[in-house]
């Protein structure tokens, strides 16, 4: 049992930090970047400029 426990720690492990180095990166190139992610829209497509 300690084998599997030990697996599950390893992984959880490698999971965390593979999630902390996603944020950290999403973090640096947003910083790098001069307009920001907060409150950016989709635009709108031919469709809605049309009414339709």
């Amino acid at each position: 049992m300690p084998r599997v426990l030990a697996k599950l720690l390893y992984w959880l492990a490698v999971l965390l930090i593979s999630l902390a180095l996603v944020v950290v990166l999403i973090l640096f190139f947003e910083s790098r970047d001069g307009s920001s992610l907060n409150g950016s829209l989709i635009p709108a497509g031919p469709m809605a400029l049309h009414g339709g």
